[in-house]
């Protein structure tokens, strides 16, 4: 019998945020009635994903809701174009400013879809190898990327950056952060 990895890390982080002055791994496995172990495995994810705060106090860890402002919620305020991409090539995440230079109606339209299917990966192949790469290699890879928009007259330089990124389910995934390179 299959287990579902990504219910599970909802069924502890609703426990978690339950508990706001904290819970430990052994409270949680007896609320869901999985092992310690298992769970243990779980809150590495939900810390790592920066999802959960961990304290030790004696012997014991002690996990409470993350007071950090999570990173999607920043997403929309950058300068930068960003995206992030699972190890299968998915679409993952988009900032807005991203998906407004690229003309797009909705982000959505993006989301769940292939990398390829986004005009500027689809126009510059480079940018789906440099995404394979970093997947494989686990190091930040940087590079330079030229695009024309909609309007066929100005072609826009940016420089790239690939960041491994492990994603909130555990997975590997890649972040692409673009900089648009100001014209001189």
């Amino acid at each position: 019998m299959k287990v579902s990895y990504q219910k599970e890390l909802e069924k502890i982080m609703k426990i978690i945020i339950e508990k706001p002055r904290g819970i430990t791994t052994k409270e949680i496995a007896k609320k869901i009635g999985i092992n310690r172990n298992a769970v243990g495995k779980y809150l590495d994810v939900l810390q790592t994903a920066g999802e959960i705060d961990v304290e030790i106090f004696g012997r014991s860890k002690v996990y409470f809701p993350s007071k950090s402002v999570p990173i999607s919620t920043m997403f929309d305020y950058s300068n930068e174009f960003i995206v992030v991409v699972a190890k299968d090539m998915t679409t993952l995440e988009i900032n807005t400013p991203f998906v407004e230079y690229l003309g797009l109606a909705d982000k959505n339209k993006i989301i769940g879809k292939n990398i390829k299917n986004l005009p500027i990966a689809s126009l510059h192949p480079k940018m789906t190898d440099d995404i394979i790469y970093v997947l494989e290699k686990q190091e930040i890879l940087e590079d330079k990327i030229e695009y024309r928009g909609n309007n066929d007259t100005n072609l826009d330089r940016f420089r790239a950056k690939f960041v491994p990124t492990i994603l909130k389910d555990g997975e590997k995934g890649v972040t692409v952060i673009l900089s648009k390179i100001s014209k001189k």
